[in-house]
């Protein structure tokens, strides 16, 4: 990757590079798990709007970890009755 590397590419590649010797789904578990715990709400958005736009220079188990993210901002014990009920 270039010099030109936006800051929240560069972090989360060098997390998946800490994470990646583990099995996929562990790894995209312990990645989502930092993202959450440590970066700053602007950086995981900007995130998913990487992803959501298709920036095809995010590492796959990124990409993973961050539909991990997506799923744990939801607090289930929030929702009291199915949608469309």
């Amino acid at each position: 990757m270039s010099g030109d590397t936006p800051a929240v590419v560069r972090l989360g590649h060098d997390l998946v590079r800490n994470f990646e010797a583990l099995p996929p789904e562990k790894a995209a578990e312990e990645l989502a798990t930092h993202i959450k715990k440590f970066w700053e709400p602007r950086m995981r958005h900007e995130l998913l709007a990487r992803i959501r736009r298709g920036d095809t220079d995010l590492h796959p188990l990124l990409v993973r970890a961050a539909e991990d993210l997506v799923d744990g901002d939801i607090d289930r014990a929030e929702v009291k009755e199915p949608s469309g009920g």
